[in-house]
């Protein structure tokens, strides 16, 4: 939403573009095969267990420190 304040905060916080990227395809890739497993079970409680651990994976690393 603001790419200038966010831009900053991460050069603030030390991170640099390329850690913030890889971090972000890591995240993306999480959820494309957490996506897949859960057309593949497509029960209702798998789906939701999948997709809570997946929020919970994809927080802690996003959320890890360099």
């Amino acid at each position: 939403m603001f790419p200038g304040l966010f831009g900053f905060v991460l050069r603030w916080l030390g991170l640099g573009e390329w850690q913030v990227r890889s971090r972000l395809r890591l995240v993306r890739n999480i959820w494309i095969l957490s996506g897949l497993f859960m057309l593949w079970l497509a029960q209702p409680p798998l789906m939701i267990a999948v997709a809570l651990f997946s929020t919970c994976l994809s927080f802690c690393v996003l959320d890890e420190g360099g």
